[in-house]
């Protein structure tokens, strides 16, 4: 049976190497990932009409701002393309 010590200066060595912010900005990174795949998982299903029993694909919201009002209206079309179409249009 092996028991395995540290001591005090391997502690300290260990804990000197590690980078606490960049641990936490690679957590929220994680996170934000799972809500964005989360997030887009619902909208497929609303658009594709198994999140709800409304067809409605849009969506208006108003709200005012330094006394201007504004209003965004979001439309989502489920559509078909090709893999060749996608990088053509990137270039």
């Amino acid at each position: 049976m092996q028991i395995n010590r540290r001591s005090n200066q391997g502690q300290a060595q260990d804990e000197e190497e590690r980078d606490l912010e960049l641990e936490n900005i690679v957590g929220n990174l994680m996170i934000a990932q799972y809500q964005v795949d989360k997030l887009r998982s619902r909208l497929s299903e609303r658009v594709g009409g198994y999140g709800s029993a409304s067809n409605k694909k849009a969506s208006a919201h108003i709200f005012k701002h330094n006394e201007k009002w504004y209003k965004v209206t979001i439309k989502v079309d489920e559509m078909a393309i090709n893999q060749r179409e996608v990088s053509e249009d990137s270039k």
